[in-house]
C-alpha cells in the first residue's frame, strides 16, 4: 500500500497523471430469460416504442398460464400477459417478457421481511425499527455481485426517502467454498457429496461438527471422508465419557483435588471462557478445537479423576459443545440426569478460581517431558530400557528464565539483556552461563516456558507423574536436580525442560 502511494505521489510530481478513485463497479446485465422472478416492467409500443410500466400498475405480477418445457422464454408462451395496452396511446402493446435476476429481489428482501403484512407498498416505515441487518450470512460467491448491489439498492432507496438507513448491514460473513478432490463442489462437476448418505452412516451431529470444524466459515473447505470418520471418532469418545461413574448432580467438587484434577478443571473453565469469545466472533473451528483439547485430556486421565470432577467437566462439556452437536448433548444431557433440554440450559460461566495457570504448566511439562524421552529413546534406537533419569534444572536457571522473558518484553538488545540480569546476585555468580543462554533464547523464544514454576514444583509435578512414566516406559524413572546430578548432560536441562538420560 505504501508502495503504491509513493508511486502515485512520483507520478503526480512528474506530471505525467493524478489520483483518481476507480469504485469498480460494472453494469448488471439483469434480464434472465426464465420464469420464477420479477417482470421487467417495460411495454413495447410499435407507436410509442418503449414505455415504462406507470408506477400505479406495479408490481407486474407473473401469470400462470405459462407453457414450460418449449426451449424459449416461459411467460411468452402467455398471451394474456404479452398482450397488453400502451400507456400512452392506449394502443395495442407487448410486455417485455424477460424477468429480472432474483439477486435484484434478495438485494432488499430483509426490508420485507420486516412489514410482512404490508399490502400497498414495498415496506413501511417499520422496516427501519429493525434495520440495518445486525449479522448477514452470505456465500463468497456473492461478495463482488449480490452483496455489492444489496448496498447500492439501500442508498437508492434511502435518497428516495424510503429508508433512513444507507447501509443495509451492520456485519457480514461471507462462506467460503466446499471442495473436493481439488475442485469446487458442483452438480456439473460430479463431486457433490450427499448429507443424506453421511447423516444415515454418522448421523448430523458428525456432518455438523465436521463442517464446522474443518474450515473457519469464511474459508475453503476442502471435504475428506476421513476428517467426517475422525469427527465421528471423536464423538464417539466424548459420549464414553458418560460411561464411568459419575456423582449425583446436587454433589460438589471436593476440597482434596489432585494436580491431574486441578489441571483438568482449569483447562475446562478456561474452554468455557475462550469457547464463548470464540462464537461470537464466529471462530467455530478455533472453539471446537479448544473443546476436543479438553476431551482428549480428560480421555487419557478419566481413571484418575473422581466421579464429582468426571461430571463438573462432562456436565460443562456437554453445555460447550450442544450449539455444534445437539442431538448428543441432549441425550448426555438427559444421561446426567436432567429432566429438561440442554438447548434451554445456560452457557456456563468460567469459575476463574479454578483457572491455574501454574498447573496449566505442570502438565505442559509432563506432555513435554514424555515427547522428550520418546524423541531419545527413538534416537538411540533402544527396545528396551532399564532406567530413565529426568534431571531438573536448578533453581538459578528458573530466576533467570523468569527475569529474561520480563526483560526481553522491553528489549532485544542483547547486550542490554545480560546486563540487567548481571545486577541479579543469584546470576551474577553464573555470569558465563548467562551470556551463553541470552541470545540462544532470542534466536527461539519457544525454549523460554510459557510459565516458569520453580525447581521445587517441577520436581513435585513430576514425581507425581512417575509411577504413570514408569508404566509407560516399563523402566526405572529417577527424577533428580541438575546439582545432584554427575552426568554432564545435567548442564542441559531447563526450566519446562529437563535432561533426559536413558541406561
Amino acid at each position: 500500500r505504501e508502495a503504491l502511494e509513493a508511486i502515485s505521489d512520483m507520478i503526480e510530481e512528474k506530471g505525467w497523471g493524478k489520483r483518481t478513485v476507480n469504485y469498480k463497479l460494472r453494469d448488471w446485465l439483469i434480464s434472465r430469460q426464465r420464469y420464477w422472478g420479477t417482470p421487467i416492467p417495460i411495454i413495447y409500443c410499435d407507436k410509442c416504442g418503449i414505455v415504462p410500466v406507470p408506477e400505479d400498475e406495479l408490481p407486474v405480477v407473473l401469470p400462470e398460464d405459462v407453457v414450460f418445457g418449449t426451449g424459449g422464454n416461459p411467460l411468452s408462451t402467455s398471451e394474456s400477459f404479452v398482450n397488453t395496452s400502451c400507456p400512452k396511446c392506449n394502443g395495442p402493446a407487448k410486455r417485455e417478457t424477460d424477468t429480472m435476476d432474483t439477486f435484484v429481489d434478495s438485494s432488499w428482501y430483509f426490508l420485507r421481511y420486516a412489514s410482512p403484512k404490508e399490502e400497498k407498498k414495498m415496506f413501511n416505515e417499520e422496516a427501519d425499527y429493525w434495520m440495518p441487518v445486525d449479522q448477514y450470512i452470505g456465500g463468497i460467491e456473492h461478495a463482488v455481485l449480490h452483496l455489492m448491489y444489496a448496498r447500492f439498492i439501500q442508498k437508492v432507496l434511502r435518497d428516495l426517502g424510503m429508508t433512513k438507513y444507507g447501509e443495509p448491514f451492520e456485519r457480514l460473513l461471507t462462506q467460503g467454498m466446499v471442495i473436493k478432490d481439488g475442485a469446487k463442489m458442483s452438480k456439473s462437476l460430479g463431486n457433490v457429496v450427499d448429507p443424506d448418505e453421511i447423516i444415515q452412516k454418522y448421523g448430523s451431529d458428525t456432518a455438523r461438527l465436521f463442517i464446522l470444524f474443518a474450515a473457519l466459515p469464511e474459508k475453503e473447505l476442502d471435504w475428506s471422508d476421513q476428517g467426517v470418520n475422525g469427527s465421528y471418532r471423536f464423538l464417539q469418545k466424548f459420549y464414553s465419557l458418560t460411561e464411568h461413574e459419575l456423582s449425583s448432580p446436587d454433589e460438589t467438587l471436593p476440597q482434596d483435588l489432585s494436580m491431574k484434577e486441578r489441571y483438568l478443571l482449569s483447562i475446562t473453565n478456561r474452554a468455557i471462557r475462550d469457547v464463548a469469545e470464540l462464537i461470537d466472533r464466529y471462530r467455530f473451528s478455533t472453539a471446537i478445537t479448544e473443546i476436543m483439547e479438553v476431551v482428549n485430556s480428560v480421555a487419557r486421565n478419566i481413571e484418575n479423576v473422581k466421579p464429582a470432577v468426571r461430571r463438573y467437566i462432562v456436565e460443562r462439556l456437554a453445555l460447550m459443545l450442544a450449539p455444534f452437536t445437539p442431538h448428543i448433548c441432549e441425550e448426555i444431557w438427559e444421561k446426567l440426569g436432567h429432566s429438561s433440554f440442554i438447548s434451554l440450559a445456560r452457557w456456563p460461566e468460567a469459575e476463574e478460581a479454578l483457572i491455574d495457570e501454574k498447573v496449566e504448566a505442570a502438565e505442559r511439562l509432563i506432555q513435554q517431558t514424555r515427547s522428550d524421552i520418546a524423541t531419545v529413546k527413538d534416537l538411540l534406537n533402544l527396545e528396551k530400557i532399564s532406567k530413565i533419569s529426568i534431571i531438573i534444572a536448578d533453581e538459578w536457571k528458573h530466576v533467570f528464565a523468569e527475569k529474561f522473558k520480563e526483560i526481553s518484553s522491553d528489549t532485544r538488545n542483547g547486550s542490554e539483556i545480560i546486563k540487567q540480569l548481571m545486577a541479579e546476585d543469584t546470576l551474577r555468580k553464573h555470569g558465563r552461563e548467562v551470556a551463553s543462554l541470552v541470545p540462544k533464547l532470542l534466536k527461539d523464544p519457544s525454549k523460554v516456558p510459557l510459565q516458569v514454576v520453580g525447581t521445587k514444583t517441577e520436581k513435585e509435578v513430576l514425581e507425581e507423574a512417575r509411577p504413570d512414566l514408569e508404566k509407560e516406559f516399563s523402566c526405572v524413572v529417577e527424577i533428580i536436580s541438575e546439582g545432584d546430578s554427575s552426568h554432564q548432560k545435567a548442564r542441559q536441562a531447563m526450566p519446562g525442560k529437563p535432561a533426559i538420560v536413558i541406561e
